[in-house]
């Protein structure tokens, strides 16, 4: 009887055992390939060993990112390994092509350390692309995968693919005999083009004026790096471009934007600018030698936007030497009546004030935010008295303040005193010593020393400056 009872509980249990059933496997193909465009190309491959339902379906993913962070990584820590490196990479994206389906491309990204040895292989890699219809074209080369590369080194885009016949490097302005059948549907399938993005890839500007005239969706252009770039015209209200990035290009001569309805701007060739009837034009990001050369900078290129600004963001690469602190506070800067938020970049020079850069806070009555990205190598003690700033201001709207980088001593009491004293609606004030640029190198001892050095002194300077009804953030 006891058998039979034992005998009874089992199956009773047995029957109770659900059986999960694979549902995700049964949906259209259509649909897992679409879940599968999410992943990168490797995370996608991966999946081809769930079931033999699963075998081909990457295949016919249409985003094709190929990330190589974690090789990248490796050379960074060992930069002897960045040829072997490199030529798996090469391996790597050129088989994978070969096996994949699709028709149609939305992305296209390249992101490793590549120069122009490569040239054969990407060219055929761009040929890849454009014969789907790519919508976004990015190929990231930096050096490291993080720095700009010299121009001599730069991979050069082949001009040829476009049917244009000059190019800064001849090798690939001559289209191979076996490449010339293919010339004729490439220079069809690139009007897909909604994003372009080149780094550290020589460019002309013919090349991109070719991109912007004849991509009818082109809204998103970058270009790091390029020292094929000389002239660059964004003209003519027929554009879809709205955001440009042309950065690092340091043989640019003139960069002419007028008449169309560019949102962003960002560019290192402040100097080189030019801008006319651009109204759409709300953030600029703008890198400067000296402060003083980007105030030349406003009163010339950036006047006729600067009343429409909503996000202004200064790089000051060589910080305020051989200026004065209280010339700059009483400088008359143009009214920037719909700034919301204003970011400045700048290097830590022997405790220098910063409270010059007020003259333009002032400018701003619609100000919320404030961020100071202080660049320099460790935390110091001040050896200074605090400086007070010679005009008061009452910033009605101003609620966020935040200081990325070292403890800078009296440089960062000065400023927290002058928003204190300022800033009748602030909420909130956040320090943060991590580097405002992100990078793959791990960070070493002495750098989370520092930090932890920058927090104990920012904790002893600023908790007895700052009222307790506004929030201090020390991360």
């Amino acid at each position: 009887m006891a058998k039979r009872l034992h005998s009874f509980t089992l199956n009773k249990c047995q029957k109770r055992v659900c059986i999960a059933k694979d549902r995700i496997s049964q949906l259209p193909d259509e649909v897992l390939v679409h879940i599968l465009s999410f992943l990168t190309v490797e995370e996608a491959a991966n999946t081809s060993v769930l079931s033999r339902r699963w075998l081909s379906l990457w295949r016919y993913i249409d985003r094709l990112d190929f990330d190589a962070t974690k090789p990248l990584d490796k050379v960074a820590l060992q930069p002897k390994l960045q040829k072997r490196q490199m030529k798996k990479y090469l391996r790597w994206v050129s088989c994978t092509l070969q096996m994949c389906k699709g028709q149609r491309l939305d992305q296209f990204r390249v992101c490793f350390d590549l120069n122009k040895s490569a040239r054969h292989e990407i060219d055929k890699w761009i040929e890849f692309a454009f014969s789907r219809n790519v919508q976004r074209l990015e190929l990231d080369l930096l050096k490291g995968g993080d720095y700009i590369r010299t121009f001599e080194n730069c991979y050069t885009f082949p001009a040829w693919l476009l049917g244009l016949g000059d190019s800064a490097d001849s090798s690939s302005c001559i289209p191979h005999s076996n490449d010339l059948q293919i010339l004729s549907s490439v220079k069809q399938n690139f009007k897909s083009l909604k994003v372009l993005l080149f780094k550290s890839v020589n460019v002309t500007g013919k090349v991109l004026e070719f991109f912007l005239h004849n991509c009818p969706f082109l809204e998103t252009m970058v270009v790091h790096g390029s020292g094929t770039l000389v002239n660059l015209e964004v003209v003519g209200p027929s554009l879809k471009l709205r955001h440009l990035d042309i950065q690092y290009c340091y043989n640019v001569e003139s960069l002419k934007i007028c008449d169309t309805n560019l949102v962003t701007l960002r560019t290192s060739a402040g100097a080189k600018l030019l801008l006319k009837n651009v109204p759409m034009l709300v953030e600029v990001e703008i890198s400067s030698a000296e402060f003083i050369h980007f105030l030349k900078d406003i009163s010339s290129c950036l006047s006729c936007v600067i009343s429409q600004l909503v996000v202004l963001h200064i790089h000051v690469l060589h910080s305020w030497r051989n200026l004065s602190q209280e010339k700059l506070e009483h400088y008359n800067f143009p009214q920037l009546t719909k700034l919301k938020k204003f970011v400045l970049t700048t290097c830590r020079e022997e405790d220098k004030s910063l409270l010059g850069c007020t003259s333009i806070i002032r400018a701003a009555p619609q100000l919320k935010e404030f961020e100071l990205q202080l660049i320099s190598t460790c935390s110091v003690k001040t050896n200074r008295e605090c400086r007070k700033a010679t005009i008061k201001c009452r910033l009605h709207h101003l609620k966020v303040v935040k200081l990325w980088g070292f403890y800078s001593g009296a440089v960062h009491v000065e400023l927290v005193r002058y928003f204190l004293e300022n800033a009748i609606a602030l909420e909130k004030i956040i320090f943060d010593p991590s580097n405002p640029v992100p990078t793959r190198f791990p960070l070493d001892p002495l750098f989370i020393k520092e930090a932890q050095t920058a927090r104990d002194l920012a904790k002893l300077h600023l908790e007895d400056e700052v009222p307790p009804d506004i929030e201090l953030v020390i991360l």
